[in-house]
């Protein structure tokens, strides 16, 4: 008896789901690895609270608080009070001012116009600070008044 050959079919291999798997695969473990966080991490051994300097900052360095308000009654609608102490018009701020520089160098300034001051305003007392070398100004953003 003769053996009937067997034909052999050609088997293409199908790629499509193997790459579709190892995508899934790969996206799964991207998703689920945890990297060690060591950026803003610096382990020393340092003091608390007790060092050379104890007192904070804000006590070594003269803070200086200008208000702003606006007076119609004044010269240029404006009055400026420095600490809570008003000032009767700018050039007596401008001296007080400069008093404070002279004693400090690196006096801070922080300016709190008030509801209704004009920047017209805001920029004259910029510029008598100016005028007296103050450089570290800055500004409030949140009217304090009750």
């Amino acid at each position: 008896m003769a053996k009937k050959k067997q034909e052999i079919e050609d088997v293409e291999l199908e790629l499509t789901p193997m790459i579709d798997v190892t995508f899934l695969l790969l996206i799964f473990f991207i998703c689920t690895m945890k990297f060690k966080v060591l950026e803003g991490k610096l382990e020393t051994q340092l003091p608390k609270d007790v060092g050379v300097n104890s007192s904070p900052v804000d006590d070594i360095l003269e803070k200086v608080e200008v208000d702003i308000v606006r007076d119609p009654s004044r010269p240029g609608g404006l009055r400026v009070a420095i600490n809570g102490q008003a000032m009767p018009n700018l050039d007596t701020f401008r001296s007080r001012m400069n008093q404070f520089v002279q004693n400090d160098p690196e006096t801070r300034c922080t300016l709190y116009p008030r509801d209704g001051v004009t920047y017209e305003q805001v920029v004259k007392v910029v510029d008598q600070l100016l005028m007296v070398k103050l450089t570290d100004i800055t500004f409030a953003g949140v009217s304090f008044d009750a």
